[in-house]
């Protein structure tokens, strides 16, 4: 199919190109109207920004952009979703003008598209897509196959820690605002602002965040004691001393270690062997300064459920 290049993006040449299978009914979704990028069927009339070129139905924009000006509420619009891309099936208009007038966000119902589960790429966009249909989240990304499910786990955790909190339970679309906005975001942030993917290379920005996910359970263990995602983070704060970078590999320097390097520990320290995080009682007096603090501390040993959420990067 020749189509100009100064054109809104066209679905089925998408959905075609990516050889799609699947789909999957989101319902009513909130999205952001910047990531609606074509059309279904009339991706001819409107340019590579959404604009209208079509003048036969300039008048009917107009009054829907009035409309929408004047804040009325209008029908949401029906949408196709192809990874984080969205594709108007019906609300061309509505999508332009909203476009136009600044609006940020939109109401659509949405139908995701999905890829065979034939490779490591489409298995982890299906991971991706399973989350965000979970959580609502979007804007996270990994590497690897399986720590989405990490993710799930570290929100449902955050979820008893909140409502416990809070004194009443909140839904899991909820804590998972909440999460990703006082937890996830502000690491992320510094890792920006470090530019740590560059000395990180090959990772993303999720899976430098499970390093906290990883420094928060081993605190836990070697503090004989719950600590809350939130007090965990603190400890990654940039200070004027240290970047987030220099805290990153000191906290795991300090909590793993290998196991031809360790010595009886009375106390029990995370250690990495073969891919897999678990708690042994064996140190070498470098890793959480307990045996100064804590003699008679209990032994801590991870229990099996324990170990598959801690499968290492």
């Amino acid at each position: 199919m020749i189509f100009s290049r100064n054109t809104a993006e066209s679905f089925n040449v998408t959905h075609a190109k990516k050889q799609l299978t699947d789909s999957i009914d989101l319902g009513l979704r909130t999205v952001e109207v910047k990531k609606i990028v074509g059309s279904v069927n009339r991706w001819q009339d409107f340019d590579s920004h959404f604009r209208i070129r079509n003048k036969s139905t300039r008048s009917r924009y107009d009054r829907i952009k009035r409309a929408m000006e004047k804040g009325e509420i209008l029908p949401p619009v029906n949408l196709y979703k192809i990874k984080d891309k969205y594709y108007v099936v019906d609300g061309n208009h509505r999508v332009s003008a909203a476009k136009e007038i600044g609006q940020i966000f939109i109401d659509a119902h949405v139908i995701e598209f999905l890829p065979p589960a034939d490779s490591k790429e489409h298995l982890l966009w299906r991971e991706k897509s399973s989350f965000e249909r979970r959580t609502h989240l979007g804007n996270i990304e990994f590497s690897e196959l399986g720590l989405y499910d990490k993710l799930l786990t570290q929100i449902e955790e955050f979820q008893k820690e909140e409502s416990a909190n809070l004194g009443y339970e909140i839904s899991f679309v909820r804590a998972s605002q909440l999460w990703y906005h006082d937890v996830y975001l502000p690491v992320i942030k510094q890792i920006q602002q470090e530019k740590l993917l560059d000395q990180f290379v090959g990772r993303t920005e999720a899976d430098l965040f499970l390093y906290a996910t990883y420094h928060r359970i081993a605190k836990s263990r070697l503090m004989n004691e719950n600590v809350s995602y939130r007090e965990a983070l603190a400890d990654f704060r940039p200070t004027p001393h240290k970047t987030l970078r220099e805290k990153i590999i000191e906290l795991i320097s300090n909590l793993f270690n290998t196991p031809d390097e360790v010595e009886k520990c009375s106390h029990g320290l995370i250690i990495d062997e073969d891919g897999l995080v678990r708690v042994t009682l064996e140190c070498k007096g470098r890793g959480c300064s307990k045996c100064k603090n804590r003699t008679n501390a209990a032994e801590t040993i991870l229990v099996d459920e324990d170990h598959t959420r801690l499968d290492l990067l």
